[in-house]
């Protein structure tokens, strides 16, 4: 089982307490909050004249909603990307706002090289002895002790058998046995059998009081029920209810004593400043202790000479802080990468009390909570190009709840050539709580005002020029945005940028549905004939030519608009006025106005008629009533509609203009 436990515009978020020194240093580039208790930044620096690149999480574990925890894989010979290992443990309540990879493994058997245990449980015993060529070269590790403080510290398991009065030492559990050891083994172990050779001693332990998950604390008795003698090459199982007990060379004594049915003891213990820690991650080498470069593993050899990409885990002088730390390496230009030597000396300048090796190479790995984002993704360079599997990875989980809205980031759609008349759409995104989870962002909420123009739901529009503010207001929280509007010459010069209808006839004009007079002038008072709303009909409801002979005296053959006034009729959306007249040069009228848009744009519906002008007597009723179910039209103040009045060109063109839109 897989235990866990658990803006342009440029806003600069300082926590007070939080940010560590590290962070002002020259070269920073990057920084921002995880969560409450988590700070990422990204340095740029150089190091002996090679280029790095260095990311570090502050973790600060007196914050309330904040952990720090370790996963491993079940079984344990298996591997995960640590982005795969985040999700796995991401739940309701606890989200991973930052992880780096943990210790070594061999690359062969997946299995971890070295100490792990979980609330006192014993997850991989790992390596007994430490080659001094090998980057974990003393027992040394990483945990939260039962205080909840961060630990770095050297470590010494206490392994013992009691029998007949005399206490001896073991020197590991579940591992191949070398020479000159003495191993127990649990029904954990593989298959279930040692697979050791006919060159030791077994002891088969039966009615064993504990056999699985043994952890620090544990006293285990169980019973001799058998006995594989030196040079048996009989493959040894392991009993589903007991152990084994496995010595070569000066430790087959100890063994060779042991008679069937007889108890036997075993101890499992460990320094009492482990004891009931939550959690412990053997690594190495030490690379700062008391802020100093402490590295016991030779700067000559070829391991710790070689440049490459480094990840450590770090803690201040109280415990209290933790500090995960990457460098990338292996590319060229970016980020060279580091000697071990060189890595430790750099931890130092960064200020860390104390520093621990973890494994490096192509298995570092960073994952970082990117603002107003849900979980933590990759955010290094891994020199693979990819994301390697790993074994173990360290997590920082959030446990804040969903709190009220602290902060967002709300930009315009465009910053430059914003024109009086013009238009930009508000876009409003990273909105977060006070714990930086992220929130749904409902516009209902939004209050958004100007001193340069008017709001439209999420869109400004400029109505003066000048340089001025957007200011959006989300809950309690207010962003400003600055903004400049520059004044544009208006198509029309009677129709300036705060006309009225400004928007209505530049719109019609931009898409070649109405025209101005060639002396620059739009006119917008002047009435309309009905031969201009024949044309104005045309051009808007793109009517094909119909020119179909119609009778009408005023209109012969040769009349200049012969050809639209036949279109239109032919199109049935206008009449003549009968006996045979159609008075091109006649005012169109409010109520005509009405029929022919009915006509033209289909209307449906109709609504309750409230104009003290308007009856069924008008021959225009209905269509004035679909014109006020669709929005079209709201009469005047004084709650007429003036159906014989003459309609003027700025109100052809704002009723055509509330149609098409």
């Amino acid at each position: 089982m897989l235990h866990k436990k658990l803006i342009k515009v440029v806003v600069t978020l300082l926590i007070i307490g939080l940010v560590p020194v590290t962070a002002v240093q020259a070269g920073m580039r990057e920084q921002f909050p995880v969560s409450q208790g988590g700070v990422y930044t990204e340095i740029g620096d150089t190091v002996n004249s090679n280029p790095q690149t260095i990311r570090q999480i502050e973790v600060d574990l007196d914050d309330p909603f904040t952990e720090l925890n370790l996963t491993y894989p079940n079984p344990l010979n298996s591997f995960a990307s640590t982005s795969s290992q985040a999700l796995k443990t991401v739940k309701e309540g606890k989200r991973v706002v930052g992880a780096v990879n943990g210790s070594f493994f061999d690359y062969g058997s997946k299995v971890p090289l070295y100490l792990i245990s979980y609330e006192n449980e014993i997850v991989n015993i790992g390596l007994s002895t430490f080659g001094t060529d090998h980057y974990v070269n003393k027992p040394i590790a990483f945990g939260i002790d039962k205080y909840g403080k961060a630990l770095i510290d050297r470590y010494q398991l206490q392994l013992s058998l009691s029998h007949n009065q005399q206490t001896y030492q073991v020197d590991n559990l579940n591992k191949i046995r070398e020479a000159d050891e003495l191993i127990i083994y649990t029904p954990e172990y593989k298959d279930g059998y040692t697979d050791t050779n006919q060159y030791g001693v077994e002891i088969i332990l039966s009615n064993a009081s504990k056999n699985t998950n043994l952890s620090f604390g544990d006293h285990v008795t169980a019973t001799v029920s058998g006995i594989r003698a030196f040079g048996d090459t009989k493959r040894p199982e392991i009993p589903e209810d007991g152990l084994v007990l496995s010595a070569h060379g000066d430790k087959r004594a100890i063994l060779e004593q042991m008679k069937i049915g007889e108890n036997i003891e075993l101890n499992i213990g460990i320094e009492n400043k482990w004891m009931d820690s939550q959690f412990m991650l053997a690594g190495g080498p030490y690379l700062v202790s008391n802020g100093t470069n402490v590295m016991d593993m030779s700067p000559t050899n070829p391991r710790a000479q070689e440049r490459a990409p480094r990840t450590a885990i770090a803690t201040d002088k109280t415990g209290t802080k933790v500090y995960m730390i990457t460098v990338d390496g292996r590319q060229a230009g970016y980020s060279s990468g580091m000697t071990l030597n060189e890595f430790a000396n750099y931890l130092v300048k960064m200020g860390f009390h104390k520093a621990l090796n973890l494994d490096g190479g192509g298995s570092t790995t960073m994952l970082a909570r990117k603002p107003a984002t849900e979980y933590a993704t990759l955010i290094n360079r891994p020199s693979d190009g990819w994301e390697r599997a790993v074994s173990t990875t360290l997590q920082v989980i959030s446990t804040a709840p969903l709190g009220k809205p602290a902060s967002f980031k709300a930009v315009l759609s465009k910053t430059d050539g914003i024109k009086v008349g013009s238009t930009a759409d508000i876009k409003v995104n990273q909105l977060v709580d006070q714990y930086y989870n992220p929130l749904p962002f409902d516009p209902s909420k939004v209050q958004i005002t100007s001193d340069l123009g008017v709001i439209e739901g999420m869109t400004f529009k400029a109505t003066k020029s000048g340089k001025g503010t957007i200011q959006v207001k989300y809950g309690t929280v207010t962003q400003e945005i600055t903004v400049v509007v520059e004044q544009e010459a208006t198509q029309f010069s009677d129709v300036p940028h705060d006309y009225k209808y400004f928007t209505e006839i530049s719109y019609l004009t931009d898409q070649g549905l109405i025209k101005g007079y060639n002396d620059g002038t739009f006119r917008p008072l002047k009435t309309l004939s009905r031969a201009e709303a024949a044309i104005l009909l045309i051009r808007s409801l793109n009517v094909q030519a119909d020119v179909s002979p119609v009778s009408f005296d005023d209109v012969p053959e040769d009349y200049k608009y012969y050809d639209v006034i036949a279109t239109v009729v032919n199109a049935g959306l206008m009449q003549g006025k009968g006996k045979g007249i159609f008075d091109p040069d006649g005012l169109l009228t409010r109520e005509e106005m009405a029929v022919i848009l009915d006509r033209g744009f289909n209307l449906t519906g109709e609504a309750d008629m409230t104009f003290t002008d308007v009856t069924q007597k008008n021959f225009g009723y209905s269509s004035i009533s679909a014109l006020v179910a669709n929005d079209i039209t709201q009469g005047f103040p004084d709650n007429t509609y003036r159906p014989k009045n003459s309609l003027t060109r700025e109100q052809f063109s704002l009723f055509l203009y509330r149609l098409i839109k």
